[in-house]
């Protein structure tokens, strides 16, 4: 045999694709569980809001506020006495005051309303210096009662009072015991007991302010304060 080696052959023609496929693999093995836990997923958004739900019972009402200040002072009177309607509260008066705090208090008897007292306030201090008079006026209107007068609580023939009369009720104001109101006043109310009311048209008839019916009266009451 010859030891002597030859040249290389040229390189030769790369063959054609195959097309024939292969069998099919089996099907592998399936995998382990992972145990790694993924990432959190982002928040979700907000619901929208739920109905409103029913209104609650109302609270109980409020205390009630403190009164007003008192109006301003009547214009002064033009003589005595003044006649005033006596549901109007501050009202002037002729005499030592230009103007007081003026209440009328009835009362009922079980039959009608009379006249109980009057408060006074707000009255001058110097009303309660010396002997003054306190002097009311009542004007009788229609009559209502029998006999077609007007009569007193208990009338008597000396008490009967007819329309267009005036009864008159006359007071010393240190009887009525007055007391320090508002700086430099008093105040003070009538008393029962005193009997110092009278029809001037009757003679010596006395009685008191409780015997009067208030629908006897008109609704003007007149107001004096003086110094004999």
């Amino acid at each position: 045999n010859s030891t002597v080696t030859g040249p290389a052959g040229a390189t030769g023609v790369a063959g054609a694709d195959s097309t024939v496929r292969g069998p099919t693999g089996a099907t592998g093995v399936a995998g382990a569980n992972s145990t790694v836990t993924g990432p959190t997923g982002l928040q979700g958004n907000a619901g929208t809001n739920g109905t409103n739900g029913t209104n609650g019972t109302n609270g109980t009402n409020g205390t009630n506020g403190k009164d007003g200040k008192d109006g301003i002072n009547g214009t002064g009177g033009t003589g005595a006495p003044f006649w005033a309607d006596y549901r109007n509260g501050r009202t002037p008066i002729a005499g030592c005051t230009e103007s007081a705090t003026v209440t009328m208090r009835p009362s009922f008897n079980g039959t009608d309303f009379t006249f109980k007292k009057v408060d006074f306030s707000q009255v001058n201090s110097n009303c309660s210096i010396g002997t003054k008079y306190l002097v009311l006026y009542f004007s009788i209107g229609d009559g209502r009662f029998a006999n077609g007068a007007n009569s007193l609580v208990h009338p008597t023939p000396t008490t009967y009072t007819a329309k267009d009369q005036v009864i008159v009720c006359e007071y010393v104001i240190s009887d009525l015991n007055p007391q320090p109101d508002t700086a430099g006043t008093i105040k003070f109310s009538t008393s029962e007991g005193l009997r110092k009311c009278s029809n001037p048209a009757i003679a010596s008839s006395a009685f008191e302010l409780t015997d009067i019916y208030t629908a006897d009266t008109t609704n003007v009451l007149g107001l004096e304060i003086y110094a004999p």
